[in-house]
């Protein structure tokens, strides 16, 4: 068999490859305007989950339909939790100037809030696409999950951190890491998604 022609395994890899890259820039080019970096990440994830639940329309179209759908939820989201980020990052600095007693009390206690915060913040974008809620039900949701599926929720955390640490040693990796990354942080959280879909339905 002729490894190029369509049929191939060579060509649905190199295909799909291509795909990566191309969604991993396009994720880059719409995260330069700051202000873009959650509708375009939530892009990003909407076309990765087309993917996993085999309706590959292209990748172009496919994420600025997401854009464009998900624009205001994301911007909002995506303001609250950088206050939130903020807040946290605000108040643990100032617990680290008191003294005695209090500081251990207030700088535990701004670092276990911190820990949720991370752990919601995973599940944040995979909960928007896979679901139509509102925003507050999107937060209340992605950190009930986050909690009863600690599991997945360590494993997708492990694979952040590896795309971050390649990321930052090995450049050139990043025209195509983030995109792998959060295929199968998506892939992950589905499995998720179906188990407690699940259980509800079971006990309904």
């Amino acid at each position: 068999m002729n490894i190029f022609s369509l049929d191939s395994g060579f060509y649905r890899f190199l295909e799909k490859f291509t795909n990566f890259i191309l969604l991993n820039l396009l994720w880059i080019i719409m995260c330069i305007p700051i202000i873009t970096i959650f509708p375009a990440t939530t892009a990003m994830f909407g076309v990765v989950r087309q993917w996993v639940q085999k309706k590959d329309n292209g990748v172009f179209r496919n994420f600025f339909v997401f854009f464009k759908e998900n624009f205001l939820q994301s911007f909002i989201v995506g303001l609250v939790w950088l206050l939130l980020a903020f807040s946290l990052y605000y108040n643990i600095n100032v617990s680290l100037h008191m003294s005695g007693v209090l500081k251990i009390v207030m700088v535990s206690t701004f670092m276990f809030f911190s820990i949720f915060f991370i752990m919601t913040s995973i599940f944040l974008f995979p909960v928007m696409v896979h679901y139509k809620l509102r925003w507050t039900l999107l937060i209340k949701n992605s950190f009930l999950i986050s909690i009863s599926q600690l599991w997945v929720t360590v494993l997708c955390g492990i694979i952040l951190v590896l795309a971050a640490f390649l990321s930052v040693f090995i450049p050139i990796t990043s025209i195509i890491v983030w995109s792998i990354a959060v295929y199968f942080l998506y892939l992950l959280c589905e499995r998720s998604f179906r188990k407690i879909e699940n259980i509800t339905q079971a006990q309904a």
